[in-house]
């Protein structure tokens, strides 16, 4: 029965989420450019939004948005227009660099597997995490769970199958109330760049990313997206040096849920 319910309830999301795809809350020429050149461009990606995608119902994806933007770096090659250095997540907003052309995209890729890339996150996690500030190191595999292998899998979990070294670093910025309801931001440090990570780490350490229902279904906060954004990104390049920041949409002037203490009233 509770696996029925299970399969239900995904079908139910699937449903949900294909529906918010073909009706976007956002319109081709919403893209915000934090940084651009003649090799690369850095734009703040919304949240709910796919990078691209080979599907009828996503009418708006951030390269149909770059296409409607910037039509003369259109590369007709490429299946999807233009040549994305990184990923975000499809519910994660914030710092999003592509390449303008083949040599940049090289040089940017370079960067990202010496791990030479600064990318800073900030989050609202559920509850009120303890610690200041500390480092997240689990290792994270694919998850063979039914119903779950679109997610990833912490290396103590029996559905977890060839996990790798994962490390995050976290610090804390603020404690108080999302909705009434202890929550903290944090700002995270990715040192490893796993799929999913910053998420299933949240997760791990028993504080999971407000409104991430893949890995928390129960979304008590009563969230309209999921409280991940990249705030910050600096790749180093042959050709010049990338460095971008995305407003902090979790501040309380844009988010009026999200009730911080005073430092007096800090844990």
């Amino acid at each position: 029965m509770r696996s029925l319910v299970s399969l239900v309830t995904l079908r139910l999301r699937d449903l949900y989420y294909r529906w918010k795809r073909f009706f976007p809350s956002v319109k081709l020429d919403d893209l915000i450019v934090l940084y651009q050149s003649d090799n690369y461009v850095v734009v703040n990606k919304h949240y709910d939004v796919l990078i691209n995608s080979d599907s009828w119902i996503d009418r708006v994806t951030v390269a149909t948005q770059l296409k409607h933007r910037f039509p003369e770096f259109v590369d007709a090659k490429l299946s999807h227009y233009f040549r994305f250095v990184h990923r975000l997540d499809y519910a994660t907003s914030g710092c999003l660099c592509i390449a303008f052309n083949k040599r940049a995209s090289a040089d940017a890729s370079s960067s990202f597997r010496k791990r030479n890339v600064f990318k800073e996150y900030y989050a609202l996690v559920e509850g009120h995490v303890k610690d200041d500030a500390g480092e997240i190191k689990i290792r994270l595999g694919e998850n063979t769970e039914p119903g779950k292998q679109h997610c990833m899998a912490a290396s103590d979990s029996p559905w977890c199958r060839h996990p790798k070294t994962a490390t995050t670093q976290f610090e804390v910025i603020e404690r108080g109330y999302y909705n009434d309801l202890p929550a903290t931001k944090l700002c995270l440090l990715p040192f490893t760049g796993r799929r999913h990570q910053l998420r299933v780490h949240c997760k791990a350490i028993g504080h999971p990313i407000i409104g991430d229902v893949t890995y928390d279904s129960r979304n008590e906060y009563n969230a309209p997206r999921m409280m991940l954004h990249a705030h910050r990104l600096r790749i180093p390049t042959q050709q010049e040096f990338i460095e971008a920041e995305a407003a902090d949409p979790f501040a309380p002037e844009r988010m009026p849920q999200w009730r911080c203490l005073d430092v007096s009233q800090r844990l």
